[in-house]
């Protein structure tokens, strides 16, 4: 029972961990009915605040909320070191070896109002550990990793064929997913990688952009799935007809649809000037992309940065999204600008347009 009970508290942390993006702030707290990292007998968060004359500390939930943990000397306090999962590995701690910063998970009887909680247990994960669990689970996804777009599903064999970008190109690569496979989806106008949602074999589609986790096989022919997240995404090209740098906006004339779209640039989209090299690769010419790379997000990555406040109204750029419920607005995640050339030489927009546009999905 103790090492079930250590692994639930682990788990809890993790979980919240995973939903938390390096260097960003929780989020402003706002009235949520429903905040899952808050039950009758524990809350789970940042520490955000403590009080030492009170030893009162104030926990923020990944939504926002906040909660009044009041310390005691009866109080239990355990550090989670990276990795463990049971228990009887966790560390006895100092009332005092946690900071600003550190994750928590605390247990004692919650108030009616969710805004108070004597501890009973204090259970930390400190900011450096969580650092390196974020490097730990980067480094996994970058070498066990592939990332591609479906090609067709067949939901008899629960395999995927995707087209799997690599450094000697686009190769068709076969995805067998298993009973314990995992699925997430990229959340409609997301950015971020934390917004993505549990998913399923079922809602996978033809087009979709994909990432996975797992093992290939010995000939590099297939790749056995643990973890797939996948998202509907789409590429538009244009010109810009209207900038508001004030509310962070701007209009694009898609050559596809000619149609308007509103382009919403938030403070997770990424933007990138094109440079005369990587341009004329991408037409034609005699020069190849820097470092021999055709994976479309190290491409991008390789691209000078760029701000709002740098484009004008006439500048051709591609804009790369998830696909919303409105196609008249799109909240970007990539954003190139300077590529005229480029729009004109894909005939409409698509072909070379996509290939750099259609941003691979984020990491954790």
């Amino acid at each position: 029972m103790k090492k079930l009970y250590g692994m639930s508290v682990l788990y809890a942390l993790i979980l919240f961990c995973a939903q938390q993006t390096p260097g960003q702030s929780p989020a402003a707290a706002s009235p949520t009915p429903i905040d899952p990292a808050i039950t009758p007998l524990s809350v789970m968060g940042l520490v955000t605040n403590y009080t030492a004359e009170t030893r009162q500390v104030t926990v923020t939930t990944n939504a926002g909320n906040q909660v009044a943990v009041t310390l005691s000397d009866a109080t239990e306090f355990m550090r989670i070191p990276p990795g463990e999962k049971t228990k009887d590995k966790f560390i006895k701690i100092a009332q005092t070896d946690f900071a600003v910063g550190d994750m928590v998970f605390a247990r004692g009887r919650m108030s009616q109002d969710q805004k108070n909680l004597p501890a009973r247990e204090f259970y930390v994960m400190s900011k450096g550990d969580i650092a390196l669990k974020r490097d730990r689970e980067r480094e996994e996804w970058k070498t066990r990793g592939v990332a591609g777009t479906v090609n067709a599903v067949n939901s008899e064999k629960k395999e995927i064929t995707i087209d799997a970008r690599t450094a000697e190109g686009t190769k068709l690569l076969i995805l067998a997913a298993t009973g314990q496979t995992t699925f997430k989806r990229y959340a409609p106008n997301s950015v971020r990688f934390s917004d993505a949602k549990a998913s399923s074999f079922d809602e996978l589609k033809s087009g979709d952009q994909l990432r996975a986790l797992g093992n290939k096989s010995a000939d590099g022919s297939s790749f056995t799935a643990e973890e797939i997240v996948s998202g509907a995404f789409q590429g538009l090209g244009g010109t810009i007809t209207e900038i508001n740098v004030d509310a962070k906006e701007l209009k694009l004339n898609d050559v596809q649809s000619h149609q308007l779209v509103t382009v919403v640039i938030g403070k997770d989209s990424s933007m990138r000037r094109m440079t005369p090299e990587l341009l004329t690769a991408l037409t034609g010419g005699p020069q190849t992309p820097a470092k021999g790379s055709s994976d479309p997000q190290e491409l991008f990555d390789q691209l000078p940065t760029l701000t709002i406040q740098e484009l004008k109204v006439g500048d051709s750029i591609l804009v790369s999204s998830s696909k919303g419920s409105d196609p008249s607005r799109v909240t970007a995640i990539a954003v190139v600008n300077g590529v005229g050339q480029l729009l004109q030489a894909s005939q409409g927009g698509r072909s070379p347009a996509v290939a750099l546009g259609a941003m691979s999905l984020g990491g954790p």
